[in-house]
C-alpha cells in the first residue's frame, strides 16, 4: 500500500534535470499542476459563506445535497428537463443539476432552505400551503424557487407572465393552477406588506 501511495505521488510530480555545478546533475522536482484537482472553494449560500471542497466538474446540486447538507434542492431528472433542481444565483433561476459549482464562486446562491434571509423567498414559502400548491412536494422546491425569481423580476405578474416564469417547471401531480394561485397570494402579501 505504501509503494501505491508512492506511485502515485510520483506520477503526479514533474522531473526536470538541471545542471549543477562540477559538472554532476541536480534533480529539481516540482508539482505538476492538475487542472482537475479538487479545490476548496467559499460559496455564499444563504447569506452565509461556506467552504466546499470541489473539482471542476463537480455540479452544484450534488455540492449543496453531498457535501454542504443543503437537501432541499432535489435532483429528480439530472438533465436539465424538471425544474426540480432550481436555485437562485444572483436571483436568477439556474438548474443546479447542469451548473457547475466553480461558476458559483463569487455569486450569491440562493437556496430553498434561505427563506429566512430573503423575504420574497419567505412570501412564496407561506403562500404555498393556503393555495395547497404542492401534492408530493417532489418538484416544489424548483417551483418555489422559479416563483422566487419571478416574483423578484415581476412583483405583480399576470397570469401569463406566471405561466412564462414557470414554464420550465414539471410537475407530475399536475398542481399547476394552485401554482399560480400561490404566486398570486405571495404578490398580494408582498405588496400589502404581509
Amino acid at each position: 500500500m505504501a509503494a501505491t501511495a508512492a506511485v502515485a505521488v510520483m506520477a503526479n510530480l514533474k522531473q526536470e534535470q538541471i545542471s549543477g555545478t562540477g559538472g554532476g546533475t541536480v534533480s529539481k522536482v516540482s508539482a505538476k499542476v492538475d487542472p482537475y484537482a479538487a479545490q476548496v472553494v467559499q460559496l455564499n449560500i444563504n447569506g452565509t459563506t461556506m467552504a466546499a471542497q470541489v473539482e471542476p466538474r463537480d455540479m452544484l446540486v450534488n455540492v449543496l445535497r453531498e457535501q454542504l447538507g443543503l437537501i432541499g434542492t432535489k435532483r429528480p431528472c439530472n438533465r436539465m428537463e424538471c425544474g426540480g433542481c432550481t436555485v437562485l444565483i444572483d436571483n436568477k433561476p439556474y438548474y443546479s443539476c447542469t451548473f457547475m459549482t466553480i461558476r458559483a464562486v463569487g455569486h450569491q446562491i440562493l437556496t430553498v432552505e434561505g427563506g429566512a434571509t430573503d423575504p420574497v423567498l419567505a412570501a412564496v414559502q407561506a403562500a404555498w400551503p393556503h393555495t395547497d400548491s404542492s401534492q408530493c412536494g417532489y418538484c416544489q422546491s424548483g417551483q418555489v424557487m422559479s416563483a422566487t425569481a419571478l416574483l423578484k423580476n415581476t412583483p405583480n405578474p399576470t397570469i401569463d407572465e406566471i405561466k412564462a416564469g414557470m414554464s420550465g417547471n414539471l410537475c407530475r401531480c399536475g398542481t399547476y393552477m394552485n401554482v399560480i394561485e400561490g404566486i398570486q397570494l405571495a404578490a398580494k402579501n408582498l405588496g400589502s406588506g404581509q
